[in-house]
Order: structure tokens, then sequence, then C-alpha cells
């Protein structure tokens, strides 16, 4: 074959080409991230006796990230967004 055929068919066709072409290896996969560390408190254990059976700061860290075992009752929402949801693009 000519130079130019070489070329043309190794392009269009992968033949002909001046070293056999190999596939690149495919990457590394990537490690899973790292397993987040324990809560430091379980919540729904024991929820049905907090009030006597929780700790004052197992009281403070579940109130603040669950809403349970809050001492004070929460502020009320600005919104109650299902109130009129039936009709509410009309207003």
């Amino acid at each position: 074959w000519s130079p130019a055929k070489k070329t043309y068919c190794c392009a269009h066709g992968g033949k002909g080409c001046p070293t056999p072409t190999t596939p690149a290896p495919a990457p590394a996969p990537t490690p899973p991230p790292p397993t987040p560390p324990p809560l430091p408190y379980d919540c729904s254990a024991g929820v049905a006796n907090w009030a006597a059976g929780w700790s004052d700061a197992k009281k403070e860290w579940c109130c603040a990230h669950g809403g349970q075992g809050c001492t004070t009752p929460k502020p009320p929402l600005p919104y109650d967004c299902n109130a009129g949801f039936d009709n509410w693009q009309a207003g």
C-alpha cells in the first residue's frame, strides 16, 4: 500500500496502521467515600420516656438534629404550605 492508502485506511478502518492500536487501560475505580462517624445519640431509643430517661445533652442534641426531646416548644412555621395548595396557582 502507498503511504496515503495506509494513512487513510488506518484512520477510517483501523487497518494498515504502523503499530497495532490497543485501547487505553481503564482508569482505576475510585474508592468509596469514607464511612461517616456514628451519631452521638440514637434519638429513637427511649423516645417514649425521653423527659425522664434522657440526659440533658441527649435532649439538646436530639432536639437540634431531629426535633425530638425538645424541652421548649418549637416556634410555629411562618407558613402552612398545605393550606390552599389545591388552589395555589389562582391565589
